[in-house]
């Protein structure tokens, strides 16, 4: 999952400006590498009714502000998250597609965020 934004500001202080963003937001910052624009939040635990998905965001900047979100799964092979036998029932998969409604739930208040920095969404071009 991609999202990029553009920027019209000198590119040193906009990694600074999306940390800011995502701290406001509640998330962690895991890694921040100013040198090789690079920034990576903590993993967000998101519960959906049976399932569990675990998402970073990771804001790399270049011509453009690109934000990824990488999520895993969790799938409960037998029994319930909270059975005697524990994590040993539950499988994490890489899931390169979470459902469209999580996928608004987390970019919604990123991209609110970024438009009130003055970061607008890039034009794709076909």
């Amino acid at each position: 999952m991609l999202r990029e934004y553009q920027y019209e500001i000198p590119q040193s202080d906009v990694l600074d400006k999306c940390r800011a963003v995502l701290t406001k937001l509640d998330y962690e910052v895991d890694l921040y590498a100013s040198e090789s624009n690079v920034l990576i939040t903590k993993p967000v635990v998101l519960r959906r009714v049976l399932r569990r998905y675990n998402y970073v965001v990771y804001v790399q900047i270049s011509d453009r502000i690109e934000i990824h979100v990488a999520a895993e799964r969790s799938i409960f092979k037998r029994s319930s998250e909270s059975s005697i036998g524990g994590s040993g029932l539950i499988e994490k998969q890489p899931d390169p597609a979470i459902p469209y409604s999580l996928q608004k739930k987390i970019f919604s208040p990123i991209h609110r965020a970024l438009i009130t920095q003055k970061f607008y969404p890039a034009k794709i071009i076909k």
